[in-house]
Order: structure tokens, then sequence, then C-alpha cells
């Protein structure tokens, strides 16, 4: 299985992903779009070299070895 990446956006570090989150959609487009986990999954990274958080839908993320 290959993992998301993504780069930080203040720094260009590469970022390390620390979480995995369920969230309840906020629009009804996105409700239709996610009837397998009743929810939205989202990624959520932390950047070891300037601190920044960010996160993204799961289904948006480009995957690496």
């Amino acid at each position: 299985m290959t993992r998301p990446t993504m780069s930080c956006p203040k720094c260009g570090t590469p970022m390390n992903q620390q979480a995995v989150k369920l969230v309840q959609p906020v629009s009804e487009e996105t409700a239709a779009q996610s009837t397998a986990f009743d929810g939205v999954l989202l990624l959520v990274f932390a950047c070891p070299s300037c601190g920044w958080i960010e996160s993204r839908r799961a289904d948006d993320a480009p995957a690496s070895a």
C-alpha cells in the first residue's frame, strides 16, 4: 500500500502524515460523494521543519511508494 505525500506550502519540506480523520460533509454535493463512509476522509500532515499543519481530502491525494 502506498502512502500519500505532501510538501509544505510554506517551506517546501516533505510533510509527515499525522492522521486520517473522518468528518461529516458540509454540503449536499460532498455528502453525495461520500456514501461509503458516511463522511469525508481528511489526511492531516505536519511539517517537521516549520511546524505548519495542513489537511486535504483523501480522494484528492496523490500517492507514492
